[in-house]
């Protein structure tokens, strides 16, 4: 929200704090927002959702993100060429 000079000041200001808290303090700024959901929302209660909405997108599932991992080299089999047979059971 930075550089937005649209936002006034003091939404701006409350913004960050919910950001700030939720990042830091989570429990903190699930109560903080219990308490003020009867009231129309306001910057708090926005940062603090916009926090916890960028959080759900960190933690998508690397196929469904688009980011998969490189496959990983395949191991030597560390006993195979060494004269090492498993015991029988």
């Amino acid at each position: 929200m930075e550089g937005n000079t649209s936002v006034p000041p003091e939404y701006q200001k409350r913004f960050n704090e919910g950001y700030t808290i939720a990042k830091y303090m989570p429990e903190l700024a699930r109560q903080l927002t219990e308490a003020m959901k009867d009231k129309e929302p306001n910057g708090f209660q926005d940062g603090q959702l916009q926090y916890v909405s960028e959080q759900g997108k960190d933690k998508l599932p690397s196929w469904l993100s688009g980011n998969r991992p490189a496959q990983p080299e395949k191991q030597p089999d560390k006993n195979k060429d060494r004269g090492i047979e498993p015991e029988p059971h």
